[in-house]
């Protein structure tokens, strides 16, 4: 994993992001999900930049941009697109922890890292991966939310 850290991010910060990152990362890199790297490798081949730019947060097959100003800000909204707002699992949610809500966002970004780097190799994803927030973009984030974070939501 090769970190970048924009200008005001504080190591604090920094380290925030990267621990929900390398727990998305593990989740979704477990070999049953079946994604063609060596799971225990696979971490090494993302660039994450985390910054505090007032822009959205982004990814792309090489890696994850996460802005942290909602973080900063003490948000506590989890916002979805339309498309799945209302979705029991990978809606949007009201939370009183904005550690948490930086959680969703990271799950949200590292499901579109993994949809465009390894969605055309992937047996489960190869037909349904194109589309930003299609169907296979839906099926890894369900597996990071229901799975990473999720089950943390309770305990906010």
């Amino acid at each position: 994993m090769h970190i970048i850290t924009r200008t005001g991010v504080t190591a604090t910060q920094r380290n925030i992001a990267v621990k929900w990152i390398k727990r998305c990362l593990r989740e979704i890199t477990r070999q049953h999900y079946e994604l063609p790297a060596d799971y225990s490798t696979a971490r090494t081949d993302i660039t994450v930049t985390v910054k505090l730019a007032g822009h959205r947060s982004s990814a792309c097959e090489r890696g994850v941009t996460i802005d942290l100003t909602a973080f900063n800000k003490n948000i506590t909204t989890l916002m979805e697109y339309p498309a799945f707002k209302n979705d029991p699992v990978i809606g949007s949610v009201d939370i009183t922890s904005p550690e948490l809500v930086l959680a969703g966002t990271i799950a949200h970004e590292v499901s579109h890292f993994v949809q465009y780097r390894y969605g055309p190799d992937t047996r489960w994803l190869c037909n349904r991966y194109r589309k930003p927030h299609g169907e296979g973009f839906q099926d890894i984030y369900r597996i990071l939310r229901s799975r990473v974070v999720n089950p943390h939501l309770g305990s906010d």
